[in-house]
């Protein structure tokens, strides 16, 4: 009964509702490497990713073997457990872009090719690499430079209950994300779809991406004013069991971008 109801407030939602705003990445497949950097060490990784790394990145992305390459710095962290402090986003429109992630150079300590050092010494720093497909994207433009934050939700969707967690973001959280963007509060969002590693035990299996310039405005998320603004008539109550019914957010990030490519 719940999921049935749950459905036909999704469907109401979205027959109410008229997309804004077009699709960007929508399709695309990310490697998310997360790092973490010793103090110690800071100076030496921030130099090997404005020479190697990013001649790699943009060589790779001349040749079209990625569609883009973001570095953030974790500024909070949503997991007291992981350690990491840097976070490196690899798109790409085939899973066949991360078999040679660092192109030529071999991460090689020993090797006196100094580029097969210098991805030996980038790689040592990653901590877990995850492989994610991009299920929906929009921006508030597309002729903008990339967001300075980013807002990485984690959630955990049940078995069975994945189509129904993608109807609600896609049928009714987009469309309230695209009046945030036209109120100027947000620059992009994106849903997220874990494709490896995975299982019951991993913790999560989405995720959200939330794009910001200003601090302030990750404050403001699906408020009642902006609910009621678009659907007057909706039962905040049953919105909100519909939302918590579908996926429990585990974890909530907040990173800063440092460096990109795209």
């Amino acid at each position: 009964m719940m999921k049935a109801r749950t459905a036909a407030l999704f469907i109401s939602l979205f027959l109410m509702m008229v997309p804004l705003y077009g699709q960007s990445a929508e399709g695309d497949y990310m490697q998310i490497d997360y790092f973490y950097v010793q103090p110690e060490g800071l100076d030496q990784f921030m130099e090997q990713v404005q020479g190697f790394w990013l001649e790699v990145q943009k060589e790779r992305f001349e040749e079209n073997e990625i569609t883009g390459w973001h570095l953030y710095r974790v500024r909070y962290q949503g997991n007291r457990e992981k350690i990491y402090n840097f976070v490196s986003v690899t798109s790409a429109t085939s899973l066949s872009a991360y078999e040679d992630l660092y192109g030529s150079a071999e991460p090689d300590p020993d090797s006196e090719n100094g580029e097969g050092l210098m991805a030996w010494q980038l790689m040592k720093n990653i901590v877990h690499s995850e492989l994610w497909r991009v299920r929906n994207s929009v921006l508030r433009d597309t002729s903008m430079s990339p967001s300075r934050f980013k807002v990485m939700d984690y959630m955990d969707v049940g078995l069975g209950r994945e189509y129904e967690y993608r109807m609600f973001e896609d049928e009714v959280a987009r469309p309230l994300h695209e009046e945030r963007m036209n109120l100027n509060t947000m620059n992009a969002w994106e849903l997220y779809e874990l494709i490896s590693p995975g299982g019951i035990r991993y913790g999560y299996n989405f995720a959200t991406g939330n794009f910001y310039n200003n601090l302030a405005n990750i404050e403001f998320g699906f408020t009642d004013e902006l609910i009621r603004d678009s659907h007057p008539d909706v039962n905040m109550v049953e919105f909100f069991e519909a939302i918590f019914s579908t996926r429990d957010l585990v974890e909530s990030s907040l990173w800063e971008l440092v460096q990109f490519i795209e």
